[in-house]
């Protein structure tokens, strides 16, 4: 073994993190000096324990993760997520201690903690297996992981867990943002993995962010070409869990009338709607949902209307537009009140509804055309019945005063009109916030709180027709929409949601009845949003037209870019890949011919990456190339090195040959072999800039050996 002074010009000394190495000339088998590694000093920990630095950015990436999830969270998990990454943190720093069975009464209260969250998790849910409870359960259970961060695989798992909790925010929104945000944790994930990998010598986050951005970027280009090759299945890849469309329309198969309180108004985006010309007015655009038949005096339901798709005669303009649905996880369909040509896999049902052939999991585009002027004559004798029909010792008040009118006008126009004039004359009111109404819910409206919205209108009204023995129905839907300039189409929200009536009348078929309209006119002329500004978050700003107008062009950008992102990346299916392959040529291509070339691709693209990643292997080093610059210097100046002369030999000679030059040859030769052996974690950019000053004279030193070549051994 060799040893020398770690400051004196024949040794160096340098602390590689847990290290300390001594670096010393020591004599080769043929009397030279060489330079290697001495024994290790000290070792102060297990090359398996985490840094406090390594856990403190696993925790960023997970808190950056969660996120988005915050506001759907109750604030006991969040709590609890939190209390667990503190604790963890503050052990690093040895401020506390951890439950491992180093400390056998805090293990086992964390297994007791994990033990009491999946039972809370399972009663809160009552077993259901879905996306809430799954993303809970996740959560929890990773807060407790954390706990356990102390050795390199518990990292490994923690952080590929995280990939994990970054795609479970896919189940609540796909937009543009959310992947961007997405991107930005998955960089920061990758980092944190980069800077573990790095070893002893840590690189700097900011280096390591750096590399996991053009790791995500060099990746891209594949990305692409297996996204576009890959070949498309009929429904979604995988499915959201069974609670993932709870809450996501306004709409349902059933309408329950005087339970709600407060009508929650939701921005969300129901459906887009692009026509191919001028589209319809603002009073004309119902779209039309289920349609509701069967009451038992309280809940609508709609009922199955198999049969061939109805008759309908345009009696003015027709519209043709294609419709970009959001998921529902229903199979009704959306459209322009009444369809009169579907150019999709969908069912036009007898009452006009449209039904696809399996639910709406996914963004789904269709093609349909529609006349908003119609005529529809056709009733069947089960649909009268069924239109007429009214459950026996309900609505007694409301059936007197329609037996009343029948008496006196028994023809149904003139019915219609009376129970118009009713709803417009007797002080009804438009309000979100209605009152309850345990009892008969359509008497209590009719005659007693006169207030409530579309679907107490619309349910009420249809009772009055039926007990007047005018067949009627509810349907329900949206009505409304607002116009994006930038992308020229409609946006439907869920604050659209709408319900109206329609009537059988002799010799003009079925008629849509709105007595809505009747009573809050602003609600077909206007749109929702005016009748609901004061419940608008948007309030503040009506003062002032132009923050207004900037923040709706905010809007219109964002829905722009979301429905572009929906229309060409999320609604990327089969037909479509068709489409792209004949655009280049290629007739029909079946499923194993896209796996081949998509196997081709991908092993052309891992080869070009193998020759990259080898011939980076061979590029020189930047601490060796500075140090040959120093070399080729000292060369100039009469002091050349031989082939066989290590570093630490090489400055002792130059040293003694040339006194004036002995500070600056220590310094650099330090700064080299603590950059190039020891793995020293200050910027190279210091032996480049003590290089690059470096000035020597020439003078005629002459060398260890006949040879002038420099390297470096």
């Amino acid at each position: 073994m060799c040893s020398a002074s770690p400051r004196a010009p024949g040794g160096l000394a340098a602390r590689r993190n847990s290290e300390l190495i001594l670096l010393a000339p020591c004599p080769a088998p043929n009397g030279t000096h060489s330079t290697h590694r001495s024994t290790v000093v000290s070792r102060l920990k297990s090359d398996s324990a985490l840094s406090a630095a390594t856990i403190r950015w696993c925790v960023v990436g997970l808190a950056l993760a969660l996120a988005p999830h915050v506001p759907r969270f109750p604030l006991s998990t969040l709590v609890g997520f939190g209390f667990l990454a503190a604790w963890r943190l503050v052990g690093a720093q040895g401020g506390l201690p951890l439950p491992n069975r180093a400390h056998r009464v805090l293990w086992s209260l964390k297994q007791l903690l994990a033990l009491a969250a999946f039972c809370a998790i399972y009663i809160r849910y009552r077993g259901e297996i879905g996306r809430e409870a799954g993303v809970m359960l996740l959560t929890v259970l990773l807060g407790l992981k954390v706990l356990e961060l102390e050795l390199e695989r518990d990292f490994y798992v923690v952080s590929f867990l995280a990939y994990f909790l970054v795609v479970t925010n896919f189940f609540y929104s796909q937009s543009v943002l959310m992947a961007l945000y997405m991107l930005v944790v998955v960089a920061v994930i990758t980092a944190s993995v980069v800077r573990f990998n790095s070893g002893d010598a840590a690189l700097p986050m900011r280096h390591c962010l750096r590399l996991a951005c053009v790791m995500m970027i060099q990746a891209l280009p594949l990305m692409v070409f297996a996204f576009v090759l890959f070949p498309r299945v009929p429904g979604p890849l995988w499915g959201l869990p069974q609670d993932a469309f709870s809450a996501v329309s306004g709409l349902s198969e059933s309408m329950t009338v005087g339970r709600i309180t407060a009508l929650g108004v939701s921005d969300e985006i129901a459906f887009r709607a692009k026509f191919e010309g001028p589209p319809p007015r603002a009073r004309d655009l119902y779209w039309r949902g289920p349609v509701l038949w069967d009451t038992d005096g309280r809940t609508w339901r709609s009922r199955r209307a198999d049969g061939p798709a109805p008759h309908v005669v345009p009696r003015g303009a027709t519209y043709r537009y294609s419709v970009l649905l959001e998921p529902t996880g229903e199979r009704w369909l959306l459209g322009l009140d009444a369809v009169i040509d579907v150019a999709t896999d969908a069912h036009l049902n007898p009452d006009l509804s449209l039904r696809a052939k399996r639910a709406v999991t996914q963004r789904q585009t269709y093609a349909l055309t529609s006349a908003p002027d119609y005529l529809l004559s056709q009733l069947s004798a089960a649909e009268r019945s069924a239109a007429l029909a009214l459950p026996t010792a309900r609505h007694p008040r409301a059936v007197a005063l329609a037996t009343a009118w029948r008496a006196h006008n028994p023809t149904p126009a003139a019915l219609v009109a009376g129970a118009l004039d009713y709803f417009r004359h007797t002080g009804f009111v438009y309000t979100l916030l209605p009152p309850a109404l345990p009892e008969d819910s359509v008497d209590q409206f009719l005659f007693e709180t006169h207030a409530g919205f579309c679907e107490h209108f619309a349910a009420s009204f249809v009772v009055l027709m039926r007990a007047a023995g005018v067949p009627a129905r509810v349907v329900t839907g949206y009505q409304g929409g607002e116009i994006n300039d930038l992308s020229d189409y409609l946006v439907i929200r869920q604050r659209d949601a709408h319900a109206w009536a329609e009537v059988y009348l002799p010799h003009a078929g079925w008629v849509r009845v709105d007595p809505t309209a009747v009573v809050a006119p602003a609600r077909l002329s206007l749109g929702s949003s005016a009748l609901n500004r004061g419940r608008s978050p948007l309030t503040i700003l009506d003062r002032n037209s132009a923050p207004l107008v900037a923040w709706r062009g905010l809007l219109n950008i964002g829905d722009a870019a979301n429905t572009h992102w929906a229309e060409w990346v999320l609604g990327y299916s089969a037909p479509d890949q068709q489409v792209l392959f004949r655009s280049f040529g290629f007739e029909q291509v079946d499923t194993g011919e896209m796996v081949l070339v998509l196997t081709t691709v991908l092993a052309l693209s891992m080869g070009i990456l193998a020759l990259i990643t080898l011939r980076t292997h061979h590029t020189k080093d930047p601490v060796v190339e500075a140090y040959h610059r120093f070399c080729r210097k000292l060369a100039r100046g009469g002091c050349v090195r031989a082939p066989h002369e290590g570093p630490l030999a090489f400055a002792a000679r130059s040293a003694a040959a040339r006194p004036d030059l002995r500070a600056e040859i220590v310094a650099i030769t330090e700064l080299y072999t603590a950059l190039r052996y020891a793995g020293a974690r200050f910027e190279i950019s210091l032996l480049k800039a003590r290089v690059r000053r470096f000035k020597v004279g020439r003078r005629s030193v002459p060398g260890p050996g006949a040879s002038d070549t420099v390297r470096d051994r």
